[in-house]
């Protein structure tokens, strides 16, 4: 075909960034490919960034995406002084005959292809031109398909950047600082789940797959464990709910498949006790102040499991919670440009940089922080109708011993609905605790595992109204459930303070 070939590829097939701005102007070139006889010399060095000014042959074929023969060239031809680089090379080398390809799809600019001819070798034809177009047509849709693969995974990436956001302010934990591959597939992801009570929800996971579809399971697997989290529900029924098998219907709407690792764990900063269930290759370590490292004892479920163990255990105050999931294992073929400028991508791009094979990991940590006694107030109180006036004059005490008088007759009111709905359900002991954190939480637990439900009585009933105030008076309200019975809790905004 020719004495002397040069290959350059558009940036849009070696970058995340360029491939997904669609941009044909101003997207920059490298040199992929070179080959010649007689050992020629070249303008370029493979995976090295080349220019393509205005005005040469090249860049007209850019702009019309039409192959071009130029012989003979004139030796003193304006566009050979736009391109000095290339036309030293040409002098050098005697040529004499140039045929520019360029390598398109889609009406996408991927790269180009130059054919040169030296003194000796007859000038390009027409039917060289035919045949270069032919397998410039064939390598192109190759590189078109790698475009799309760094569009999909960008898409993705970006994506899955949207849906991590940043971690609330809690006072439970601190210092905490999630991670996920910046190069590896986006089906990882992490999250920080406030629950009632103070307590927090940690959970890293990672979702099989690449490009957009591991960014869609990785958003349904989120949504799922946050949603089924929410309802207080222990980890391992967590995770039992999150990765239960798709149905039919699901199947046949071409829903994402959900399957991959996770891990989560429920840490309480009252009883200073953490309760984790993990999946496959996900798990939980505990760095406690002192340094020592702990993996927590949690066994290992395979995914789509009927149930999943939870371990419960003690975190000392001040302890590193590190929550790792290894994604999977993945093999880059690396391409010369990729060879020669094995760091040329920039990380903060999303560029896919090819490599040797890597494990990908996400990686979510969070210090411990510990509610101080002073803080807590606990009572056990009788199951008989007197406990209810104890309970709101042990109530209103407290909150004044904390400086919070303006809040002691709605939290009194609250105390006492909560207090005589546990006397009529229940028959075993009842609890009182009130916990001062972000707002002022107040729980009662009894032995009846049934869940208090708010109805609407008719305008002559003397009761039925308890939850309904409770809800109009608390800014939130829910149960949970223990192995003895439950705990019915509520949450009061604290007052504002008024301003001088």
């Amino acid at each position: 075909m020719a004495d002397i070939a040069a290959v350059e590829v558009s940036d849009s097939t070696l970058c995340e960034h360029t491939a997904l701005s669609e941009a044909c102007d101003g997207v920059g070139f490298h040199r992929a490919a070179f080959r010649g006889v007689r050992h020629p010399g070249c303008a370029y060095r493979i995976g090295e960034a080349c220019a393509i000014p205005s005005g040469t042959p090249y860049r007209r074929s850019l702009r019309d995406m039409r192959p071009r023969i130029v012989s003979p060239i004139p030796a003193r031809a304006r566009w050979l002084a736009h391109d000095p680089v290339r036309a030293a090379v040409m002098c050098e080398n005697d040529v004499h005959s140039l045929m520019v390809v360029p390598l398109t799809a889609n009406h996408v600019i991927l790269g180009l292809v130059a054919f040169y001819r030296r003194r000796g070798s007859s000038p390009f034809r027409q039917a060289d031109l035919r045949a270069a177009a032919e397998l410039a047509q064939r390598a192109a849709q190759i590189l078109d398909a790698r475009r799309r693969e760094l569009q999909e995974q960008g898409m993705g990436r970006r994506f899955q950047q949207a849906l991590l956001a940043q971690p609330p302010h809690l006072t439970a934990i601190e210092d905490v600082n999630g991670h996920v591959p910046v190069n590896g597939p986006p089906g990882g992801w992490f999250d920080v789940i406030p629950l009632a009570s103070a307590r927090v929800g940690l959970v890293a996971g990672f979702c099989s797959g690449r490009g957009i579809p591991a960014a869609a399971a990785m958003s349904q697997q989120k949504a799922q464990v946050r949603a089924f989290a929410v309802q207080d529900i222990d980890p391992g029924e967590v995770l039992t709910r999150s990765f239960a098998p798709p149905t039919r219907e699901s199947d046949a709407q071409g829903s994402p498949s959900a399957a991959g690792h996770c891990v989560y764990a429920v840490y309480d900063p009252v009883t200073r006790r953490c309760t984790a269930a993990h999946t496959g290759l996900a798990r939980l370590t505990v760095v406690d102040a002192d340094g020592a490292q702990s993996v927590a004892p949690s066994t290992q479920a395979p995914i789509g499991a009927e149930s999943y163990e939870v371990a419960e255990f003690h975190v000392p105050p001040g302890s590193l919670l590190a929550l790792s999931c290894a994604g999977p294992q993945e093999q880059h073929q690396g391409t010369p440009v990729d060879e020669a400028q094995p760091d040329r991508a920039d990380p903060g791009m999303g560029s896919h940089q090819p490599g040797p094979r890597t494990t990908s990991a996400v990686i979510l940590t969070a210090r411990t922080r510990a509610t101080t006694p002073a803080d807590i107030a606990t009572w056990d109180l009788p199951n008989e109708p007197s406990a209810v006036a104890d309970a709101r004059a042990r109530t209103a005490t407290q909150l004044t011993s904390w400086g919070l008088p303006d809040l002691s007759f709605t939290a009194t009111l609250v105390v006492s609905e909560l207090v005589t709905n546990a006397i009529r359900y229940s028959t075993g002991p009842i609890q009182l605790r009130l916990i001062r954190d972000h707002a002022l939480i107040c729980e009662v637990s009894d032995t009846n595992h049934a869940a208090p439900h708010a109805r609407e009585p008719a305008p002559s009933e003397q009761s039925g109204r308890g939850l309904s105030i409770v809800a109009h008076l608390t800014q939130g309200y829910g149960t949970r459930y223990t192995t003895s019975g439950k705990i019915v809790w509520t949450e009061l905004r604290f007052p504002a303070l008024n301003s001088a």
